[in-house]
């Protein structure tokens, strides 16, 4: 997927095409604009008074407590974007805003689109090329930050949850889950929800959210999922203690050095027979294979966590190296950038 100048009529088709568009600026200044313009709807709740009936520009406002007049041009920029619609004199969310936007939505990327404001502030892209200095994104984060993240986090998980589930099968009477960096929660209840006899234990940095989303959870699930507290870099692992590890989206934040402590120290929990699985955005090995999204994503943790993406050699080398055999590498279908890598302890 590649974000891109798309032509409105016959002339700006051939304007685009003879190269007289200038598109740094669409690359630029409206995708900036457009991308604030969302996340500031999306966090007044503009999306979500829209979901019961269509309304004015005023009657937004009154509902979302916000100005009237700022309101209107925000409303105007939305119906040009085609994030939302005109019938009559009253707007009503488009098909993308209805699916994607509102609470209510089965899959809602409403937390989602509220985590790219936390991500801007991780942006010093100036400083990271010339310096080479990069933020510790997961030091400097408060309660609210956390919040933000993790239920941003969900939301993307959620994306792809169903088709993680349907896709790796836990060892046959699998007792313990260990899910490294999931604070939110959402694939230990998930698992826990589809394997009745699982246990798991969730270890992040801060687990408030997924804590709170446990209680949400029927009981015969919340009971078999505990949350603690722990520095993954650090946190002693008890040997032949778990059947199935979970590491989704951290390997990325980590340097080699660590990723191969952390796969080894995996390897030593996991009991015979038990598997390690690995979910991640992964960097094609070529430049020439990488995508407009993997760059992007690859230049962004390197100044947030001073790392990046790494490719799915580099994970399996990880995993050779902690002693642990490959089963399968997977690429996900309904977001093609991540991988599952899937390995497992034999003896």
């Amino acid at each position: 997927m590649r974000l891109a100048a798309v032509p409105e009529n016959l002339k700006e088709s051939v304007a685009l095409a003879a190269g007289l568009v200038p598109t740094p600026l669409i690359d630029t200044l409206v995708a900036l604009l457009l991308a604030k313009t969302v996340i500031a709807a999306t966090a007044i709740g503009v999306f979500d008074v829209l979901e019961t009936e269509p309304l004015t520009a005023v009657e937004i406002a009154e509902r979302c407590g916000s100005d009237p007049e700022a309101t209107e041009k925000l409303v105007r920029a939305l119906y040009a974007s085609k994030y939302i619609s005109l019938i009559g004199n009253r707007f009503a969310p488009a098909r993308v805003s209805r699916r994607w936007l509102s609470r209510k939505a089965s899959n809602s990327l409403h937390s989602a689109i509220l985590h790219r404001n936390l991500d801007l502030r991780f942006m010093n892209f100036e400083e990271y090329v010339r310096c080479g200095k990069c933020l510790d994104f997961h030091a400097g984060l408060s309660s609210e930050d956390w919040r933000i993240y993790h239920e941003g986090q969900a939301d993307h998980a959620a994306q792809v949850i169903k088709e993680v589930i349907e896709r790796i099968s836990l060892p046959a009477h699998a007792r313990d889950l260990l899910d490294l960096g999931g604070g939110h929660g959402l694939y230990s209840l998930t698992f826990c929800g589809r394997y009745s006899g699982l246990r798991a234990r969730v270890l992040d940095l801060e687990t408030t959210v997924g804590e709170r989303e446990a209680k949400r959870a029927p009981a015969s699930i919340s009971s078999r999922v505990q949350f603690e507290v722990g520095d993954l870099r650090t946190v002693q692992l008890l040997p032949n203690s778990s059947d199935a590890i979970l590491l989704a989206n951290v390997v990325h934040h980590f340097d080699d050095a660590t990723n191969r402590d952390l796969m080894k120290r995996a390897a030593v929990a996991l009991r015979p027979g038990g598997i390690a699985i690995v979910i991640d955005a992964i960097r094609p090995p070529s430049l020439r294979q990488t995508g407009q999204l993997e760059a992007l994503l690859d230049f962004y943790f390197g100044a947030a966590s001073g790392v990046g993406l790494r490719t799915i050699e580099e994970i399996q080398q990880w995993i050779r190296q902690a002693g642990l055999d490959l089963v399968s590498t997977i690429t996900l279908r309904c977001m093609p950038v991540c991988k599952m890598q899937v390995a497992r302890k034999v003896g």
